[in-house]
């Protein structure tokens, strides 16, 4: 999450809610009343809210008339949001769910200690998978029966590659299997081609890549 939080109390403008938009790096405001959390205005309640570009009013007329709309009007309620001892994974699905682009983060007692985005998620995506390390991936379809793992990894390990991550789905795969993707690095070109190999005679062989060189094969159709 992001930890420094601004916010914007009920009572101030559409207009002050603009000059933070467009002064700061952020893409929602929380709203608070008396130090508690009310609502919550995005960039695009602030787009929704303003005069169209159509207007006929000149730009003084334009910021007069913001002036007069107060945030609590335009803001959305009740809000989104989620402790800080949940997960990462959890807030995204929470976010998918909702089709919200972020929200607060609250400790036990509703206090608001950061605020997480879809930008948050993304690079906590990244880091988990360990892409920018630029190694390589192998995706499989495989049997979902214990070991069927550890004996890919071990295959990795012996051709004397690293785990960067290991992720599985059992999402748009027929029952008793399960997708599985390798992210892994420190595995030399030659090596990998013929880890290539040993692999599609262990388990479906769905993509692979090496990203040092820019490779990327779809095994399956």
């Amino acid at each position: 999450m992001s930890r420094t939080v601004i916010t914007l109390e009920n009572d101030k403008s559409l207009n002050d809610a603009l000059k933070l938009f467009q002064t700061r790096v952020i893409s929602m405001l929380p709203v608070l009343k008396d130090g508690k959390l009310v609502g919550i205005v995005t960039d695009g309640d602030i787009k929704k809210a303003s005069p169209s570009d159509a207007t006929t009013l000149d730009k003084f007329e334009i910021t007069s008339l913001m002036d007069t709309v107060k945030i609590e009007s335009v803001m959305s309620k009740p809000v989104d949001t989620i402790r800080s001892d949940h997960t990462v994974d959890e807030a995204a699905g929470i976010m998918l769910s909702k089709s919200i682009s972020g929200m607060p983060v609250i400790d036990t007692a509703g206090k608001i200690e950061g605020i997480i985005t879809k930008s948050d998620i993304f690079r906590c995506f990244v880091s988990f998978t360990g892409v920018s390390n630029k190694g390589q991936i192998f995706a499989f379809s495989l049997p979902d029966k214990p070991g069927i793992i550890k004996n890919l990894s071990d295959m990795i390990r012996n051709s004397g590659g690293r785990l960067c991550s290991i992720m599985t789905s059992y999402d748009d795969i027929e029952e008793g299997f399960r997708k599985v993707f390798f992210h892994t690095f420190d595995i030399g070109h030659g090596t990998f081609d013929s880890l290539v190999e040993k692999f599609h005679g262990a388990g479906e062989l769905l993509y692979v890549a090496d990203l040092s060189r820019g490779i990327r094969m779809v095994c399956k159709k």
